[in-house]
């Protein structure tokens, strides 16, 4: 078979394979009306870039970029997947992997870091929520899901893996070398602050931690605390019904929130009766770092009027996602559903917003640097939740 007919039956199969799935998800009619100009225009693209480009192209490759782009344009969290990265997928923990000890979204086509865990890697080097990762071991990312990403950076614990990374106050990249492994999550930080107040941080929604999280207030509570700050900031991904269970410790009844998508129907989380906490009065602190778990926790806690939320807009991130496999090995990852707080946000569109903003720095800037005081970086954020605390019940209301 001659070249050029060879190309012309594989181009007229791709028409034909992209009308009939456009069709199947818009149904023939309407399929016809808005796609036939795109298609023509498809037509015409891959018979410039094959007979005008300067070198001959792999038309494999020009396909899989095609079939890459039509499902990362929908879902920047899923992905196109090849059989090595599906065997990957299905064997990925991201808590017991020996990586870098990360949580990363997708922003602007490259890996953006959502936050970094405590004692992790990343976190020792200095990187954080924002700073994106550029290229691994010399291989730019731009064309790579997440998944993929997440190969590149496991690996034999004591390897080294090479970032490229341009950090969110930094207009240039820069190379950062990280020594690969598990990264052991810090426990639960409680304390007892001025005023009878008890203060918990939540550094990652792991396996248990609401069961961790009760044994705290129970501690702090036998010790006199009257009122309790939940610092969530910096803390994303984990297990999601942890989020709910913490969430359920300061709840007696109400809704978490629900999930919902185009083929999911609505699955509301509601509360059980009996939380140890319901009655104390409580400030979360979020920032943009929060996410996932931790949103599920924030919005059931600010949409039930349980507690006020101070800080800044979460980083919103929290859907479910499925694996369907293709018929050569390789699969599509998707988003089926997404999370929804009890008032109807999308998180994953809108984040979370607080109820009282308050920037870190103390500024509209939260990316300003902190201002010192006494040789300490002070906490705007947290000395706002204790004055709403330190307030009467009237005004921590109007707060």
């Amino acid at each position: 078979m001659k070249p050029r007919t060879k190309y012309a039956l594989l181009l007229v199969s791709s028409i034909v394979i992209v009308w009939s799935l456009i069709g199947g998800m818009m149904g023939g009619a309407s399929a016809q009306d808005s796609t036939f100009p795109l298609l023509t225009t498809f037509t015409e693209v891959m018979e410039r870039i094959r007979s005008d480009y300067v070198d001959e192209p792999s038309l494999t490759d020009v396909m899989e970029g095609a079939i890459r782009g039509m499902v990362e344009r929908v879902d920047p969290h899923g992905g196109y997947l090849k059989p090595d990265g599906v065997a990957f997928y299905n064997t990925f923990d991201p808590i017991t992997a020996p990586s870098i000890g990360v949580v990363l979204s997708k922003k602007f086509d490259y890996p953006v870091i959502v936050a970094a865990i405590p004692g992790g890697p990343a976190a020792e080097a200095g990187l954080g929520t924002g700073d994106t990762i550029e290229g691994i071991n010399g291989e730019t990312l731009r064309e790579h899901n997440l998944i993929e990403v997440h190969q590149l950076l496991t690996g034999q614990p004591g390897s080294t893996v090479e970032l490229n990374v341009i950090r969110r106050t930094a207009a240039a990249a820069e190379p950062v070398t990280l020594t690969r492994r598990v990264t052991t999550v810090p426990p639960i930080e409680s304390r007892l602050m001025d005023g009878n107040v008890g203060y918990l941080k939540i550094p990652f929604f792991g396996p248990g931690i609401a069961v961790e999280t009760s044994a705290r207030i129970q501690d702090l509570t036998s010790e006199g605390v009257e009122s309790l700050v939940l610092d969530v900031r910096n803390s994303a991904g984990g297990i999601r019904q942890e989020g709910f269970d913490v969430a359920d410790l300061f709840l007696d009844s109400g809704q978490f929130g629900y999930l919902e998508g185009q083929t999911e129907a609505r699955q509301a989380f509601v509360a059980s009766p009996g939380g140890i906490a319901v009655n104390v009065p409580l400030v979360v602190l979020i920032n943009e770092g929060t996410a996932d778990a931790a949103e599920l926790a924030a919005g059931a806690i600010r949409d039930n009027d349980r507690g006020e939320l101070v800080g800044i807009r979460t980083f919103g991130f929290a859907a479910e996602q499925r694996l369907l496999p293709l018929d050569d090995g390789s699969a599509l990852l998707l988003s089926y559903a997404d999370y929804y707080t009890p008032d109807g946000d999308e998180i994953q569109t809108l984040g979370v917003r607080p109820t009282v903003e308050v920037a870190p720095t103390g500024t509209e800037d939260p990316l300003e640097t902190p201002i010192e005081s006494g040789g300490q970086d002070r906490d705007f954020q947290l000395e706002r939740a204790l004055e709403i605390l330190d307030a009467s019940p009237a005004d921590r209301t109007a707060a």
